[in-house]
């Protein structure tokens, strides 16, 4: 007699497809021979690649189309004074980066994120400009995440420098993309005006601004660090001959900001494309003021569109849990009002840029437009959800409550507004001096 039960084997390439998508790329990879064409259409759908699998990536993929490509190499370890190790491991990682701008013409993905933390003073710019160089016209959305993460000493105990000085050619290079980008955000030790103009401000007539009609978003992250006490190199810098000036963890160098040589261009940028460019955020950071018991670090959101400008306060409120950040962000509805959120450094980051890039938890990144309806993102929890659910909260949240009103700044203000980032106390309340102190009435 006939089983009633319908055999797997008789589902339609759609309901296959779809299974397909909710398992992991490990799994799908060991289907069997007459699932294979389908498989490989959802395993090069939206490819992740860490540094294992981007050097066997290029080593022994053919030519694949891809929807997106995703590319993270995190952070080296460094283990001071045996450094063979980390320098082998950033050459293999270039190599890579080098092998994969072979390969990046023939994978034509609609979107491509590169997220690449090497020790300074190895530098990714000339690898990730070669892979931008050869970049398709089918490629719309990009982003750029460069930082130094780890430093590596050479004799004497000093950072060896090197003499090249590579970023502008990658400014160029991201110029030269521009035209067909829909999407952009870039993170960057270094940058320059190069990127949105040939020549700067000034130097008439060779100025001119880079017409870019079909980009709708684009978002530059400034932060090098996270939002602390620490004042050297946290936010990047302008581009320079000299690469002792560049950005990286442990640096002492108190390196201006890259902003004020920027910033005119942006708003010629933004003046020419204004048909389609919906968003253009840079992402300042601010430092907490340690002198000020009650004054907090956080972001500063610079909106050039509509010249104005709003802080977000941030800090890590669970001490060492690492997912306990919490961020003040301004609301998506009503940028007046603002939403408190708490997650991993990374993910209130990403609500602080307004989520115009996000993250799959298969570790695909891609700008929210692009995002499948059926994509699981990565978790961030509204203050309410947080307090439901954990013990912790925070000297901030009890005191507005106490007092009934919040004591935070927030926006609107001018573009370049120098915010301060400070408690204020309400008329009838006073407190101690000393850090997360609560109010008593006078």
């Amino acid at each position: 007699m006939a089983s009633s039960i319908p055999s797997i084997a008789k589902l339609g390439p759609e309901i296959l497809i779809e299974i397909f998508e909710h398992l992991a790329q490990d799994d799908i990879a060991l289907c069997c021979r007459k699932w294979h064409p389908l498989a490989l259409s959802v395993l090069y759908s939206d490819v992740v690649l860490n540094q294992k699998r981007l050097a066997k990536f290029v080593h022994a993929c053919t030519d694949h189309e891809v929807r997106s490509l995703t590319v993270r190499l995190d952070a080296i370890p460094v283990n001071h004074p045996d450094l063979r190790e980390a320098a082998q491991t950033a050459v293999a990682k270039l190599e890579a980066l080098q092998r994969l701008a072979l390969r990046i013409k023939g994978m034509n993905p609609l979107a491509l994120s590169i997220s690449v933390d090497v020790p300074y003073p190895y530098i990714a710019a000339n690898e990730i400009s070669s892979i931008l160089d050869n970049l398709p016209a089918s490629c719309t959305s990009l982003e750029l995440d460069m930082r130094h993460g780890t430093f590596i000493l050479g004799p004497g105990g000093n950072v060896n420098y090197s003499d090249k000085n590579p970023h502008p050619r990658l400014c160029n290079s991201i110029r030269s993309v521009l035209p067909q980008l829909q999407h952009l955000r870039l993170r960057l030790p270094t940058l320059c005006p190069a990127i949105f103009s040939v020549e700067a401000p000034g130097q008439q007539p060779n100025y001119r601004v880079t017409r870019a009609t079909m980009l709708r978003t684009c978002v530059i992250n400034l932060s090098m660090r996270e939002p602390g006490y620490v004042p050297q190199a946290v936010w990047s810098t302008s581009c320079s001959d000299d690469t002792r000036y560049t950005p990286y963890f442990s640096s002492q160098c108190d390196l201006p900001s890259a902003l004020p040589q920027v910033l005119p261009v942006l708003k010629d940028f933004a003046r020419l494309n204004c048909a389609n460019l919906k968003r253009l955020w840079v992402i300042d950071l601010q430092q907490q003021v340690f002198a000020q018991p009650h004054s907090w670090a956080g972001w500063v959101r610079r909106d050039v569109i509509s010249n104005t400008s709003f802080p977000i306060p941030a800090a890590n409120i669970g001490g060492f849990c690492h997912d306990t950040w919490f961020a003040r962000v301004p609301a998506s509805t009503d940028p007046k009002k603002t939403q408190d959120w708490v997650s991993l450094l990374a993910w209130v980051a990403m609500v602080a840029e307004g989520n115009t890039w996000t993250e799959t938890t298969s570790g695909t990144r891609l700008p929210m437009a692009m995002l499948r309806a059926q994509s699981d993102t990565r978790v961030v929890r509204t203050r309410e959800q947080f307090e439901e659910r954990e013990s912790i909260s925070c000297m901030l949240w009890s005191n507005e409550k106490k007092v009934g009103e919040h004591i935070l700044p927030k926006g609107p203000g001018e573009l370049m507004k120098q915010w301060n980032l400070s408690e204020r106390m309400p008329d009838g309340w006073t407190r101690h001096d000393s850090a997360g102190s609560s109010f008593v009435r006078r």
